[in-house]
């Protein structure tokens, strides 16, 4: 897992924001196993999904599961990062709430055989990391913004020495992988302008 500095964290109790415990409700339980348990967790969670407002957070919280396997992993949480990467669930992300890095393992195996990722936490508000696959010169990118807190793709350019379609192009496959925010800033006429913040 590669950590993120951020000098800006985010109160989880704002609007837009919602803690889903997987181990709570029909489909929950402490042991997450099977692809048939993950499915019911992963259609359950995009319900939770599509409720929220575009550039909605749901925060997956699965710190009392005391065991996941692969199955449940892959099928709940990575099938879950590739709808949110596709673009199923519009502006709306997903971020992990876990502190053992052993039940982690199997997360991460799923994602990386994905090429996806997913920020996580160890509690809603702490410091983020990634969890999964993220090319080093995006993880660069990734640092910047959540140090930054928001910022434009100019003075983003600018702080990482890129031009503007080189740092365009690496922050829309940071906004497709589902790790940042993007918004469509006002411009001088003839132009877009972007501003970028982190989602956790």
């Amino acid at each position: 897992m590669i950590s993120l500095n951020t000098v800006r964290i985010d109160p989880v109790a704002e609007e837009g924001r919602e803690i889903f415990d997987v181990t709570s409700g029909e489909a929950g339980g402490r042991l997450m196993v099977t692809r048939g348990t993950g499915r019911r967790v992963r259609e359950a969670l995009g319900e939770v999904l599509e409720r929220l407002p575009s550039g909605g957070v749901l925060y997956v919280d699965t710190r009392r599961v005391e065991l996941m396997d692969y199955s449940f992993a892959d099928e709940a949480l990575g099938i879950l990062a590739s709808r949110v990467a596709g673009g199923e669930y519009g502006e709306r992300r997903v971020v992990l709430v876990e502190e053992d890095r052993e039940l982690l393992e199997n997360v991460e195996a799923s994602l990386r055989q994905r090429g996806l990722a997913m920020i996580r936490v160890d509690e809603p508000g702490a410091a983020p990391e990634i969890v999964g696959e993220v090319p080093e010169h995006l993880v660069e990118t990734l640092r910047t913004i959540y140090d930054a807190g928001s910022i434009t793709n100019a003075d983003l350019a600018a702080k990482l020495g890129l031009n503007h379609t080189a740092m365009n192009n690496r922050a829309t496959r940071l906004v497709k992988l589902g790790l940042i925010h993007r918004h469509k800033n006002t411009a001088a006429p003839g132009g877009r302008q972007y501003s970028y913040e982190g989602i956790a």
